[in-house]
Parts: C-alpha cells; structure tokens; sequence
C-alpha cells in the first residue's frame, strides 16, 4: 500500500467532501419544503424552528444555535414578526431583553413543515438506532471541529 499524498485530497474517500456535499443536499432539500408549506426562506426557517423547539429563546440565543450571524437573524425575526410567525415579549428578569414565541399561525406552520420534513427525511433513510448514532457521531465531529476553529481564529 503506497503512503498517502498529503498535498492531494481523494474525494471520494474524503469525508469533509462528502459531508458538505450531504448538508447542500440536505438544505436544498429543506428549502423546499420550508417555501412550499410555509413561504419561508431558509433563515426564516431556522429562527422559527429554533424559537418553536424552545419558546423565550433571544435572537442572540438563536444566533448562537444556528450558523447564521446576528444580522441575518434580526433581519429574520423581523420578518416572521411582520408575517404574524413569532412575537416578541420582554423577559421576566430583565426588561429590556425580548423573548420570542411563535404565534398560533407561527406554531402551525412550523408544525406544518416539521410534520413534512420528519416524514421525508426520518422515515425514508435511517433504521433502528441508526439515527442515535448518526447524532451521536455529527455532535462529537462538531464539537471536534469547533475545538479547531477557536483555535484557528
């Protein structure tokens, strides 16, 4: 078996490649299911989903769950606001910090898209524990990966 060449990257063995290549697919796919059932676009959706999963997250929760910085998520929020999606409401223990919610309509467009994409992306890919493992495995490779980006910046 010859060593590996360090200066070259065999994609089809290259995991990263296959992973970006994976989370394209995955957001396209995502993408059009959010336009479709709910008119949203992609950072319209993340916020959504991110204040449904868990309601009186900030936008600056928000922004430290998902992969979009803070300008897209204002721009977002301010969207879903003006769409009657989410509403905004300041915090028990400091007043001038805002929660988010989703409104009714909020709630039954996330729920609109989340029943579609559970059906779609869960049921039609992974069996038995393959899903835990999948999870397990994209924490611990993301966890890794942040590790080397704070160190790299």
């Amino acid at each position: 078996m010859e060593p590996k060449d360090p200066s070259h990257i065999e994609l089809d063995n290259f995991w990263p490649y296959h992973a970006v290549v994976l989370a394209d697919l995955v957001s396209r796919h995502t993408h059009s299911v959010v336009k479709a059932e709910a008119g949203l676009n992609i950072s319209q959706w993340r916020v959504l989903a991110a204040v449904a999963d868990q309601p009186g997250r900030t936008a600056a929760d928000v922004t430290n769950i998902t992969p979009m910085d803070k300008t897209i998520v204002s721009r977002a929020v301010s969207s879903l606001i003006d769409s009657g999606l989410i509403k905004k409401t300041p915090t028990e223990t400091d007043k001038r910090r805002l929660s988010l919610e989703t409104t009714p309509i909020g709630q039954k467009a996330y729920e609109t898209v989340a029943a579609r994409l559970n059906d779609t992306m869960d049921t039609n890919f992974l069996e038995g524990d393959e899903g835990i493992e999948l999870i397990r495995m994209i924490k611990k490779i993301s966890s890794k990966m942040r590790s080397i980006s704070s160190h790299s910046e």
